[in-house]
């Protein structure tokens, strides 16, 4: 059993009670410094010694730049001051979640069921704090976006109440396309793309692609579906509302906007996933299994980030991902040819119609 409130004194991200022995107590934090860690440590010490059941605690410090080595260390000094009762029963150990998961670290428990409700604790906290907090990529890829579907250009006020961005981040992501010599805009007035050109959305999609969370899905027995058949039942299920905010990007993404695009056949199926809910994937094909080793064929990539499709592609095409997002596919697939080959493309409709 998971949950998420274990007394009615503390609170940590997760609770998992354990059939085989002591609940494990999980507090999650993304943080860059060592006081932090050291407050998560306490709150957990806390909060195994409040529980009415025998726990463990561990601590997770997600996409710190503090390295592995630095957190052992901080881990052995508070364990050096905490009760030895305690102290043996808490963890420290750092979670990766940008390129592909991995959590380093000693843990109380390796279960398979134990690892896939940690693994979903730390997706959920990666969802609220993406949702909650707007970066200067997402400003630039709603921009980007909006400029590359022919759409009115707008001005920082509107691209502020559209992305939901502060003053100083719109800004500061203003400064950074006119760095690249993208952005012409007066003072007060519209925000013009005129200078995108090829090489530039080229730079802009490999910013949009790091930004992203990749999960991806492996066929283990080599029969699976083909890519175009599981996008077929991905639409197929969107329509029964079984899925949530997702849509094909990837080679078969870039395809629904240039059918003549000179590109080879669809590898894996790429999709969009916009609300963080990956439980689809289940009712796509429950043979598929996740992987992290980015070197294994896969099947499916999912792609967790945050919307920057303008409302009007979404109504026009609601299972269609961003033409970004199908640029960054391209790109992170290594198709590099084919990339060029539609980031000129869509510069060349983007300019026939501004």
């Amino acid at each position: 059993m998971v949950g998420r409130t274990f007394t009615d004194d503390a609170r940590v991200s997760m609770h998992w009670s354990n059939p085989a022995g002591p609940d494990v107590l999980v507090e999650i934090r993304r943080t860059h410094t060592a006081r932090d860690v050291r407050e998560g440590l306490l709150a957990l010490a806390y909060a195994v010694q409040l529980t009415s059941h025998p726990s463990a605690g561990v601590c997770v410090i997600m996409d710190s730049r503090l390295s592995s080595v630095r957190l052992a260390d901080e881990l052995d000094r508070f364990r050096s001051i905490a009760r030895p009762e305690i102290a043996q029963k808490l963890f420290l150990v750092r979670a990766e979640t940008q390129r592909m998961f991995f959590i380093d670290g000693e843990l109380p428990v390796r279960s398979d069921a134990f690892m896939r409700a940690l693994q979903t604790a730390i997706h959920e906290e990666t969802v609220n704090v993406t949702a909650s907090r707007v970066t200067r990529q997402q400003v630039k890829a709603v921009l980007v976006e909006r400029t590359l579907a022919g759409l009115r250009p707008v001005t920082l006020a509107e691209l502020r109440r559209l992305t939901g961005a502060s003053y100083q981040t719109a800004s500061a992501a203003l400064r950074e396309l006119e760095s690249l010599g993208v952005v012409t805009r007066g003072q007060d007035g519209p925000i013009q793309l005129h200078g995108l050109r090829p090489i530039a959305l080229m730079k802009l999609a490999e910013e949009h692609a790091l930004a992203r969370r990749l999960v991806r899905y492996v066929d283990p027995t080599s029969e699976g579906r083909m890519p175009s058949a599981l996008a077929n039942r991905l639409q197929s299920l969107s329509q029964k509302g079984v899925v949530g905010k997702v849509a094909i990007s990837g080679v078969l993404g870039a395809t629904r906007f240039f059918a003549n695009l000179d590109i080879t056949a669809a590898p894996r199926l790429d999709v969009s996933v916009y609300d963080g809910d990956m439980r689809f994937m289940s009712k796509l094909d429950a043979g598929l299994v996740v992987v992290d080793d980015p070197v294994r064929k896969a099947s499916v990539v999912l792609h967790l980030q945050r919307d920057c499709r303008p409302d009007e592609s979404r109504a026009q095409a609601p299972d269609l991902g961003a033409r970004l997002d199908c640029l960054a596919d391209l790109e992170q697939m290594g198709l590099q040819a084919e990339a060029r080959e539609f980031a000129h493309q869509l510069c060349k409709a983007a300019g026939r119609t501004l």
